[in-house]
């Protein structure tokens, strides 16, 4: 049986318990009243799961190393446009311009934003020629992709936000670039294809796979809650082929 000392005691703790809750719900619901808040851009976690992927690699218990790789696909490129447009005040025409520009990137080569963490005495950075890793492509048709660029990096605001809780100050920021086409002009990477990314070091290695949407996949997405759908109009025109040599406007 429970005293009633006990009892009394429990009643006690119950109702502070209640008593602070409440407190704490009333401190959230005045958030929104007493300090304005900011109107957030959030990129679908449908779409971002895809192009943002993290790896640890272990050898035993030992860690040796660890990457958050951001793809830079066209939907990624989407993204990452509609953010520097809402920060920088961007006009429908401006955003379009803009995110024309940098679709055209993809079409001369593709980028991956790599932070790394290497338990490595040795190791420098990722852009150094004897760098302790390696990163590579291998497409759906089993041709490997070396890198033609690899640039230690300070990452933008857009950039920042996409990678979120990823992004600390002590991961080195590298930025690979790799070619778009063969020498014959056809993509390496095409709509629906699954492409392998290999890290390697000496004597170890491990891989993350993507596959590539479409414009049009991402054409159907919204984005943000807005009335002006002109930028996916555009987005759907830009899936029809056009010339690689198609002058863009840059703002």
């Amino acid at each position: 049986m429970i005293s009633g000392q006990v009892r009394f005691k429990l009643l006690v703790v119950a109702g502070c318990m209640m008593l602070v809750s409440g407190c704490v719900d009333q401190s959230y619901k005045m958030i929104g009243r007493e300090c304005s808040q900011v109107v957030k851009y959030e990129p679908p976690y449908s779409l971002t799961k895809n192009y943002i992927h993290s790896i640890t690699l272990y050898e035993g218990y030992r860690t040796r190393a660890h990457f958050d790789v951001m793809i830079m696909s066209n939907q990624m490129r989407i993204v990452f446009a509609e953010l520097h447009s809402v920060k920088a005040g961007h006009t429908t025409q401006q955003r379009l311009a803009y995110l024309k520009q940098q679709l055209a990137i993809n079409k001369e080569c593709i980028e991956l934003y790599v932070l790394s963490q290497v338990n490595d005495p040795a190791h420098i950075s990722l852009s150094d020629k004897n760098s302790s890793w390696s990163i590579y492509l291998t497409t759906a048709t089993g041709v490997r992709v070396l890198p033609i660029g690899a640039k230690e990096v300070n990452l933008t605001p857009e950039m920042t936000a996409l990678f979120g809780h990823r992004y600390v100050g002590f991961k080195g920021v590298t930025r690979l670039t790799f070619p778009a086409h063969d020498l014959s002009g056809n993509l390496f990477i095409k709509p629906g294809d699954k492409t392998i990314i290999t890290f390697g070091a000496a004597g170890m290695s491990s891989t993350i796979s993507w596959t590539e949407g479409s414009l049009a996949d991402t054409a159907s997405l919204q984005l943000k809650k807005q009335n002006d759908q002109n930028v996916w109009q555009m987005i759907k025109q830009l899936t029809q082929p056009k010339e690689r040599d198609e002058d863009y406007y840059f703002c």
